[in-house]
């Protein structure tokens, strides 16, 4: 049996989507589009680490002609210049995976000033019309306050924010934070800001890959029409040498997750 959270599942997934008729779209093209389609995929890519593994991730795409979203982080490990044109020169969307609010410690004029300078550095390199930020479940501030003052996402020429700017009332989100696409304590900072209640979770990605093909048959109408899923490329293993280490990895964070929440 193909290993989940391995390039085979992920492109399994997409053409899940694909045979499904599901219309894929960037996050940039979900905020400009006036009327949506009936039924569309947002995918989008945190590149928290491994910016190898999103190229490999954006080739895969590219020649089943999908367009999707890729967030990277301005660190040095993260933030290579050639990769992100690669990217780009594939077909999709890059935007900036912003944490500056985290590096000011809380402080929001100095956030705001990394914010700018950063992201100028991305536009050096390619068009940024959409931001995401990125949450480290170990610090005590979350990125997306800093957007809680006077400060619009106009004021930087952007289109918005893919967690804040997304009507999740409307489009049921998925995330692979934790090695699981089901909701819950893993998912520390990974989570939307105002959506309703969601009708439907799944564990593995072959569940997420039933939910898509299965629609109206195993769902109330509309339920998953309209979904967007984040993917995290380091998470997805190329070799079996990759997925045991990525396992193993994610096996130890989880754990410091599930501290996290009993924590006074």
């Amino acid at each position: 049996m193909v290993a989940d959270f391995g390039d085979e599942a992920y492109a399994a997934l997409l053409d899940a989507g694909l045979d499904a008729g599901y219309e894929f779209l960037t996050v940039r093209e979900y905020l400009r589009t006036e009327e949506l389609p009936e039924r569309f995929l947002i995918v989008r890519h945190d590149v928290d680490r491994k910016p190898r593994n999103a190229l490999q991730m954006a080739r895969t795409e590219a020649v089943r002609g999908v367009s999707t979203t890729y967030y990277y982080r301005i660190i040095p490990k993260t933030f290579r210049p050639e990769l992100i044109r690669r990217t780009e020169a594939l077909g999709h969307e890059v935007g900036y995976h912003y944490e500056d609010l985290d590096s000011a410690d809380g402080d929001r004029e100095a956030a705001h000033a990394s914010f700018a300078r950063n992201l100028r550095r991305f536009r050096r390199l390619c068009s940024v019309d959409t931001v995401c930020m990125h949450g480290n479940p170990l610090t005590a501030h979350d990125n997306r306050d800093l957007w809680s003052g006077d400060r619009v996402y106009a004021d930087y020429d952007l289109v918005g924010e893919a967690y804040l700017s997304m009507d999740f009332e409307d489009v049921t989100y998925f995330s692979d934070t934790g090695r699981t696409w089901k909701d819950g304590p893993l998912k520390v900072k990974d989570h939307t800001m105002g959506e309703g209640d969601k009708q439907v979770q799944v564990d593995s990605t072959w569940e997420l890959i039933d939910l898509l093909s299965a629609g109206d048959d195993l769902l109330s109408a509309g339920e998953v029409d309209r979904a967007c899923l984040l993917v995290h490329p380091n998470r997805w293993a190329g070799s079996y040498a990759e997925l045991v280490a990525e396992r193993t990895k994610d096996a130890a964070t989880n754990v410091v997750k599930y501290g996290l929440q009993l924590r006074p």
